[in-house]
């Protein structure tokens, strides 16, 4: 989310309409405001690490899924919150075919965050309170590029699970049912975890 706005109190209309019109900039919406999360003054991602855990973790998730009723979408596909809260995750994986109509998923099953230091306290906060209220949410995933880490919030019932993967270990995704080796998750991508 960028720190200034576009501008204030937009309607959800005019929201869609901004963003659809501009190639350069990528918009989120919260509550009547639109962020440019492209722009100059932008937090989201920007790293080369950022880029390719992302990317990792695109192709590995729709190589485990094809076959089954789910896919996999990348940053450049929106995902409505609420009727007032759109925002566009790293990586969304939807098993709703209704999802793959237009630009917009409104039952996402699986919702991947790549970490910035710039968007991780938001991520973890207020997004993640946002993504809670999306019933159709099974697992909502953080990845660190800071060191081989990926913490994973396992929806069970009216509360989520929280699970800690490490170097050497593969994620697991229930609402899937596949497994991500993180060595897969962070090949090309150098880093010493002897540092953190």
């Amino acid at each position: 989310m960028a720190a200034n706005p576009h501008r204030s109190h937009i309607t959800v209309k005019e929201y869609l309409d901004l963003d659809q019109s501009s190639p350069d900039a990528k918009y989120e919406y919260i509550d009547g405001i639109a962020y440019d999360i492209r722009g100059p003054q932008a937090l989201a991602g920007g790293t080369r690490a950022h880029g390719r855990i992302a990317l990792n973790i695109a192709i590995l998730c729709d190589r485990l899924l094809t076959g089954s009723s789910c896919q996999v979408f990348t940053s450049d596909v929106r995902v409505q919150l609420s009727a007032s809260r759109y925002v566009y995750p790293d990586i969304t994986i939807s098993c709703e075919s209704a999802d793959w109509q237009d630009n917009t998923i409104y039952d996402p099953r699986v919702v991947i965050e790549v970490l910035s230091p710039s968007t991780e306290a938001y991520d973890r906060g207020k997004k993640f309170a946002y993504y809670q209220q999306l019933a159709s949410l099974q697992e909502y995933v953080l990845v660190s590029i800071q060191r081989q880490a990926v913490e994973v919030f396992t929806r069970t019932g009216n509360g989520w699970h929280y699970q800690l993967y490490g170097s050497g270990e593969s994620v697991h995704l229930p609402g899937l049912a596949i497994s991500l080796p993180l060595t897969d998750v962070y090949v090309h991508v150098p880093m010493d975890d002897e540092k953190i």
